[in-house]
C-alpha cells in the first residue's frame, strides 16, 4: 500500500529512500556489529534488497492483492531450490504445486491475453521473481542457522543497506522514470512506512523466523501478506476484486495450505 501513496518515484529511487532510512535506524539503535558473519550478511541483504526492488515495481504496475499472492508464492520456489539439492517434493507436494500454478495461470489469464494490460502482467511476473527472492533469502538464511553462521537481522541492515542504498540512489539519477526526491507529503510517507514499517522491522522479524523456522515454514507464514494486502488495496486503494483474482487466489492458497500440511516435519 506505501508504494501506492508514491507513484511519481521510481522504483530504485522508493528502494534507495527505503533502504537508507533503514540503514540509519539499524546504525542508531544497533550501533554494534557482530564480527565474522559480514560476508553472510552482506549476500542476504543484497538478496533482500533485489526482492525490495522487483517487489515495488510489481506493485507500482499491478493490483496490489494480486502482487501478493504471486509473492507468496514462494513457497513453491523452496521446493524447487530444494530439488535443486537433490530432496524432490513428495506427491502432497507435487499436488499443491498444481494448484498453486493453476490459480496463477487463472489469475494471470486476462492479462495475458488483453494486449492493454500488458504492463499489469509484467508487473506479476516481477512479483514471481520478488517471491524467488524471498524464497531463496529463508533457505540461504536457514542453511546458515544450521551451522551457527546466521547473522542477525540487524547486521544485514547495517552491512548492505547503505552501500546498496547509495549505488540505487545514484542509479536512480541517472536511469530517469521517475522522481528521485521524495518532495509531497504522501511520498515522505510513503518512504516512512516503507522504510520502518515495511523494512527494518521486517528484517529484524524474518531473519529471527529465518534462523529458527524451517524454509518452508518460514515462507508459508506470510500466506497472511495477501489477506490483508486485497482488503488494503480494497479498501483504500479502491481496487475492485474480480472473479479470476478470486478462483485464481482461492487456488493459489488451497496450493500452498497443502503444502504446509504435507511438510510439517521437514527441518530446512
Amino acid at each position: 500500500m506505501w508504494v501506492n501513496l508514491a507513484p511519481g518515484l521510481s522504483p530504485m529511487a522508493l528502494v534507495a529512500w527505503r533502504v537508507l532510512l533503514a540503514a540509519l535506524l539499524f546504525r542508531l539503535f544497533f550501533p554494534r556489529v557482530r564480527r565474522g558473519f559480514t560476508g553472510a550478511a552482506w549476500g542476504l541483504g543484497s538478496m533482500l534488497v533485489a526482492y525490495y526492488l522487483a517487489a515495488v515495481f510489481a506493485f507500482q504496475h499491478a493490483p496490489v492483492g494480486e502482487v501478493s499472492l504471486c509473492i507468496g508464492c514462494a513457497p513453491l520456489f523452496v521446493l524447487l531450490y530444494q530439488a535443486l539439492g537433490g530432496r524432490f517434493p513428495l506427491l502432497g507436494e507435487l499436488t499443491a504445486v498444481t494448484l498453486t500454478l493453476t490459480g496463477l495461470g487463472v489469475m494471470l489469464w486476462p492479462s495475458m491475453t488483453d494486449g492493454s494490460q500488458t504492463g499489469v502482467w509484467v508487473g506479476l511476473l516481477s512479483a514471481l521473481v520478488a517471491a524467488a527472492l524471498t524464497a531463496g533469502y529463508a533457505t540461504a538464511h536457514r542453511a546458515l542457522a544450521l551451522r551457527a553462521r546466521s547473522p542477525s537481522g540487524a547486521e544485514v541492515g547495517r552491512a548492505a543497506f547503505l552501500p546498496l542504498g547509495l549505488i540505487l540512489l545514484l542509479g536512480a539519477g541517472f536511469a530517469g522514470g521517475g522522481a528521485v526526491m521524495p518532495r509531497q507529503t504522501l511520498a515522505v510517507l510513503a518512504v516512512l512506512g516503507l522504510g520502518v514499517v515495511s523494512t527494518a522491522l521486517p528484517t529484524l522479524a524474518v531473519a529471527v523466523a529465518s534462523s529458527r523456522l524451517p524454509a518452508f515454514l518460514n515462507t508459508l507464514i506470510r500466506l497472511t501478506t495477501p489477506v490483508f494486502a486485497t482488503g488494503f488495496g480494497w479498501v483504500f486503494l479502491h481496487q475492485q476484486l474480480t472473479l479470476w483474482t478470486l478462483g485464481g487466489g482461492a487456488l493459489i492458497l488451497c496450493g500452498l495450505v497443502v503444502q504446509g500440511l504435507g511438510g510439517g516435519g521437514r527441518t530446512i
